[in-house]
């Protein structure tokens, strides 16, 4: 007997040669064996394997089959149709799992990147003060001063910058200071002349040739301030606070 060859005995009755010649089923579920049939063919025909049909037909010897016999693949045939379907349509939720998660990835590195981009072109210099480098460097020494003493920082007011601005235009047209200084008319106000905004700060919290000391450190360590505004006009530089 060669190997994985499958002997098919003629039946002797002629009627189930007749039978079998006609290609007759008993039934959707039963094949009836026909000259040349193989147990592996009929698994492969009807999606089952071979140990399936064996099992289910009590099948002593998988090599050896009679024409004019049945195979039944009732229940069978279903339940590996329905394994197959399960696996494609598990296959099918993993590769759109898969897509969604890719297209899930790609937006959001675009979104970071468009993020990125967005944040680099942001001058920070000028930002957080919402004007020049110059006021920045100001405000910035004097919430660093402010700090050291565990006093809460000051942000940038535009409204009191403009109050600063037009006060240090009126002190440039004074050749001095503007009027109405040490009646603190404008609101808590300090002036500097001829100072650099990267050393002014310095000058008014050590009283640098500064008048009314320390009136100046007051102004700028007072905890009750929140918001600044600053100005420089020419060589003058004006402080409001609130």
């Amino acid at each position: 007997m060669k190997n994985n060859v499958t002997k098919t005995i003629l039946a002797a009755l002629a009627s189930a040669t007749a039978f079998a010649a006609a290609g007759a089923h008993a039934s959707a579920n039963e094949i009836t064996i026909q000259e040349g049939d193989t147990l592996s063919q009929i698994a492969a025909d009807n999606n089952v394997t071979v140990e399936e049909l064996v099992a289910k037909n009590n099948i002593a010897n998988a090599d050896l089959i009679i024409a004019g016999n049945t195979i039944s693949t009732d229940g069978i045939a279903g339940a590996s149709a329905s394994s197959d379907v399960q696996a494609s349509t598990d296959e099918n939720v993993t590769a759109t799992a898969s897509t969604d998660d890719a297209n899930t990835a790609a937006t959001t590195n675009t979104n970071t990147q468009a993020q990125a981009a967005t944040t680099s072109s942001v001058d920070y210099s000028t930002y957080s003060a919402g004007a020049n480098g110059s006021v920045q460097t100001i405000i910035n020494a004097m919430n660093a001063k402010r700090a050291a003493a565990g006093l809460a920082p000051v942000s940038y007011d535009a409204s009191l910058a403009a109050t600063a601005a037009s006060r240090a235009a009126n002190a440039e047209a004074n050749g001095g200071l503007p009027t109405g200084h040490f009646q603190q008319v404008a609101g808590p106000e300090v002036v500097a002349i001829d100072w650099s905004p990267s050393a002014v700060v310095d000058a008014w919290y050590n009283e640098t040739g500064m008048v009314a000391a320390p009136a100046h450190r007051n102004w700028l360590m007072n905890a009750s301030f929140t918001r600044v505004g600053f100005a420089i006009v020419g060589d003058t530089i004006v402080g409001i606070a609130g």
